[in-house]
């Protein structure tokens, strides 16, 4: 069994016994908690913990970047929704905790008439006041409290899935949008190159001196490069767009910031070898899992006490005063008792569904755990070998640059063929862009790690 399944086992253990404390309120059910000690670390803590869970895009040290997250979350529409998710929440949760407070009504009439026949027209009013409490003896309602408290939990959790994936998607986005840039640069500056290359070839072509051939293939390369801009050129626009829809921002605006190149992002922390067990158990993915798996647990509780009897007191007052002068009142107060006799099998029915529903709670939060685990390991398998492919990337340009600069003094000189020349700088091109896209690889990680190791960015969270 691998290091990961353990860990994942031992989290979904651990975690179910703290789900079920939230709803410790609620009436026994049927699930039971299970207990196991979770290890204080899985292993040493991942970039995001250094920098900041809560800010790990400012590893970047990237203005525009911090600038572009600061406008996605206060402005994205996914947010926005699941802030009003939140508010709902909290409004449900009032109107089930009013049921536990006296319920008061106020009501009044008036009349005018012959009320007896004899031809004597009289008026008079009258006003009830009704009171009615219901003694939650059996704990219906403290099982509604303690859904209602664990959704508000899961809404607020939602709310922190949003805005750290609209925090992701932003630096994904830019990245994107900084390989595009470069590689842009790159292909003109390789077109200028090549083009200086052709009219070389062209002149010594007049001279007799290289053949038909070589300049075809000298062509062959001003027109590859040419042809490779659109596509690159598009994905930088594909890049604004998507920047645009996750800030809600305009894309001409952003093109116009995002004008002035700027160098390929790279996070100043280099990752570790894994990221600790509570990094996993705190991503709020998880904690939305856990929190419904609480409501559906509280849902259980109050199906079952749907079949004991439901105590209330009551009481009225009613005071009635006629046009004569006359007056009177009259009033009530007393307990009374429902008992749940035949209800054609609807409680029962109801007890199913709801502990159906708290097993596909459980088996959503145990899903969620093992796919925290699984993005986590992802991450780091692609971080950790990244840097190696910048530093063999890194190696090949610098030889690839030599190479050209070899090629192309042989060929002046009249040393060599043109085909050489024609290679390194195929080379050379291709191990730039190589570099360029192994560089947004890394960063594309570092995001992937920042986010699958996260808490969170910053939202109060609700109270425990």
């Amino acid at each position: 069994m691998t290091q990961s399944l353990i860990l994942s086992r031992r989290l979904m253990l651990g975690g179910l016994a703290s789900t079920l404390a939230l709803a410790a309120c609620a009436p026994a059910t049927s699930l039971t908690a299970a207990k196991a000690d979770l290890p204080e670390r899985f292993a040493a803590d991942s970039p995001a913990r250094r920098a900041g869970s809560n800010i790990w895009w400012s590893s970047f040290r990237d203005s525009q970047l911090d600038a572009l997250i600061a406008a996605g979350l206060a402005r994205n529409l996914d947010v926005q929704t699941a802030v009003a998710v939140i508010r709902e929440a909290q409004a449900n949760a009032r109107m089930v905790g009013a049921n536990d407070l006296p319920q008061a009504t106020l009501s009044g009439a008036a009349n005018r008439g012959d009320s007896n026949g004899t031809g004597v027209i009289s008026d008079s009013t009258s006003g009830t006041l009704g009171v009615s409490w219901l003694i939650d003896i059996f704990g219906q309602n403290r099982a509604a409290r303690a859904g209602a408290s664990a959704q508000v939990d899961a809404a607020y959790f939602s709310a922190e899935v949003a805005r750290l994936t609209v925090a992701s998607a932003i630096a994904q986005a830019y990245v994107d949008a900084r390989y595009y840039q470069e590689a842009v640069a790159l292909t003109r500056q390789s077109l200028e190159s090549r083009k200086r290359t052709l009219a070389l070839t062209r002149e010594q072509d007049v001279l007799g001196s290289v053949s038909r051939v070589e300049v075809l293939q000298a062509e062959q390369l001003v027109t590859q490069a040419e042809a490779a801009l659109p596509t690159l050129e598009v994905g930088y626009d594909q890049s604004i767009n998507r920047l645009a829809t996750l800030t809600a921002g305009r894309s001409a605006d952003l093109a116009q910031r995002l004008r002035k190149g700027s160098s390929q992002p790279r996070a100043r922390y280099r990752a570790s070898v894994g990221v600790p067990a509570d990094v996993v158990r705190a991503r709020p993915d998880v904690r939305v899992a856990e929190a419904n798996l609480a409501a559906a647990v509280a849902g259980v509780g109050e199906a079952k006490a749907a079949f004991y009897p439901k105590l209330t007191l009551s009481g009225n007052v009613t005071p009635v005063n006629l046009s004569g002068g006359g007056s009177m009142k009259t009033w009530g107060f007393g307990p009374q008792i429902s008992v749940p006799l035949f209800s054609g099998g609807a409680n029962k029915a109801r007890l199913s569904a709801a502990e159906a529903k708290a097993e596909q709670a459980r088996l959503a939060w145990q899903a969620a755990v093992l796919k925290a685990v699984e993005e986590v390991e992802n991450a780091l398998a692609g971080y950790n070998r990244d840097a190696r492919s910048v530093d063999a990337q890194t190696r090949l340009v610098a030889n690839a640059r030599e190479s050209v600069s070899l090629a192309r003094t042989s060929y002046e000189l009249g040393e060599a063929g043109f085909f050489p020349v024609l290679d390194a700088e195929r080379t050379l091109l291709s191990a730039r862009q190589d570099l360029a896209n192994a560089l947004r690889q890394q960063a594309l990680n570092y995001v992937a790690l920042s986010a699958a190791s996260a808490g969170g960015v910053g939202m109060a969270k609700p109270k425990s």
